[in-house]
């Protein structure tokens, strides 16, 4: 563990400024508050409003708690879809409860207004268009708010409704909150007219009784998003069922589930047959038996991490010959002591993926010297890599340069994060300027085959205070960070 020589407090230089440069109302902004002060004016205006005006007209009566003003807006959105993930930090249950009720009129309608359009509402946290499709009918439109996002067909949800709510749920020790157990009582009392389709679940504790309300009415084919944390064994034996019917699955999080598992209980783990990406984290029945638990891929795997577990020599060795992760574009192996395991298979098995692999994360395996030097030349073969991390690992100044030497041929970095040499610690003591002396010539290797784009160097964090120094390319200093 190193400390620093003075744990620094939060001094002048790293406080926020609180200055904020004045920017004055536009007219349209103006005028928006100006009506949403008056809700019978906003209302009644509602039915001459542009549609332009409608989504920002939305998020501002959201965030300010204009309940009247969002119920009576629903009825006549005059866009397919209406997501409100960007704003949930707002959401409370009066909120929503507002959104629900002008949803009830829209149903108990038995003409629909022409202008309506709606056919489908997201719910979930933060939600955006990752693929960047935009069909936006004018410039300045919040296109999070309005456009169609590309949805997969669940086999088990193909019963047209009327309506379709896409959320998240999150059950913390056996609970929902109090607005996702509304919206779901909601949902339930309105079945034959919404489907209530869940992308992301987090379950984090279990209490059976409420699972099994859960799915009494949700579809286990729409989770595409699964988070499993602070599990016990006999709580995965209950979930298989369910769990057998995620057909659509596409991200798998298990994490802090510390039980071990027999090769027969492993073997009665469902096979997914869309994973895309699975996250492993602090679970023990990982040591050992990678084999058993990865053979639930029916696919070629995108993304890999394993972190905070132990690995057996036996898992290493298992790596390169399986076909399920011989197209990763991502890898992190993380937390995990390898400084007394023979890499070579894992050499093999960046090989293996170098036509393929984008990002690379090795962090804080307590890697030495001679392991780096079994691994460069696999690392130099991988050309398409655009990330690399090598943070918290023991390499001295001469191996990092060989590294370095190796990353200067790969074109396509855009993000490096290496380790500072271990002469950059004395008596458990992090030198800094040791760090900032050795960094400029540490550049000089990258730049002489190519022009870096973003690189740091950073010390393990002080065991007093958390805060570590990084030297960075942009500023070409060395900065201390809580």
């Amino acid at each position: 563990m190193a400390i620093c020589p003075q744990c620094p407090d939060q001094d002048e230089s790293l406080e926020e400024d609180t200055m904020k440069v004045y920017s004055p109302l536009t007219l349209e902004k103006l005028a928006r508050q100006r009506l949403l002060r008056e809700e019978a004016l906003a209302i009644s205006a509602l039915k001459d409003l542009p549609n332009i005006l409608f989504p920002v007209m939305f998020e501002e009566a959201f965030i300010n708690g204009h309940t009247k003003v969002l119920t009576a807006m629903i009825p006549v959105w005059p866009y397919p879809y209406l997501s409100v993930g960007m704003m949930i930090k707002n959401l409370n249950l009066e909120t929503l409860k507002a959104v629900l009720e002008g949803l009830d009129i829209l149903i108990a309608q038995k003409v629909h207004s022409s202008r309506c359009k709606l056919r489908e509402i997201n719910w979930r946290n933060g939600y955006h268009d990752i693929n960047g499709i935009c069909t936006r009918s004018y410039e300045d439109l919040p296109g999070f708010m309005t456009q169609k996002q590309p949805m997969q067909n669940s086999p088990g949800c193909g019963v047209k409704k009327e309506l379709k709510l896409t959320t998240q749920l999150e059950l913390i020790e056996g609970r929902l909150d109090e607005s996702a157990t509304y919206l779901l009582q909601w949902a339930q009392q309105r079945k034959d007219s919404i489907h209530l389709c869940c992308r992301r679940l987090e379950i984090q504790g279990l209490t059976k009784a409420t699972v099994i309300e859960i799915f009494n009415f949700l579809h286990a084919d729409c989770v595409q998003d699964l988070e499993l944390l602070h599990l016990r064994i006999e709580d995965l034996a209950f979930l298989n069922p369910y769990l057998r019917q995620m057909n659509n699955l596409l991200d798998l999080t298990l994490s802090h589930i510390t039980d071990t598992l027999s090769d027969s209980e492993i073997s009665q783990l469902p096979i997914f047959q869309c994973l895309e990406s699975i996250s492993v984290n602090n679970v023990s029945f990982i040591y050992g038996n990678l084999k058993g638990f990865l053979r639930c891929l029916k696919k070629p795997l995108d993304s890999l991490s394993i972190t905070d577990c132990n690995l057996s020599q036996s898992d290493l060795d298992f790596l390169p010959y399986c076909r399920n992760i011989c197209e990763l574009e991502s890898i992190k192996i993380a937390d995990i002591s390898l400084c007394y395991l023979h890499l070579e298979p894992l050499r093999f098995f960046l090989q293996r993926v170098g036509h393929s692999l984008q990002y690379l994360e090795l962090e804080a395996c307590g890697i030495q010297d001679s392991q780096i030097n079994t691994l460069l030349p696999a690392i130099s073969q991988c050309f398409h890599l655009r990330g690399v991390s090598f943070c918290n690992n023991n390499f001295s100044l001469l191996f990092l340069k060989e590294l370095l030497h190796h990353t200067a041929q790969l074109s396509q970095l855009e993000r490096e994060i290496y380790p500072a040499p271990l002469e950059c610690y004395e008596m458990g003591v992090i030198l800094s300027h040791r760090l900032e002396n050795f960094c400029p010539e540490l550049l000089d290797i990258l730049r002489a085959k190519r022009k870096p784009k973003e690189v740091t160097f950073e010390t393990t964090q002080c065991s007093k205070c958390g805060g570590y120094y990084i030297y960075d390319l942009g500023s070409q200093s060395c900065i201390f960070q809580l």
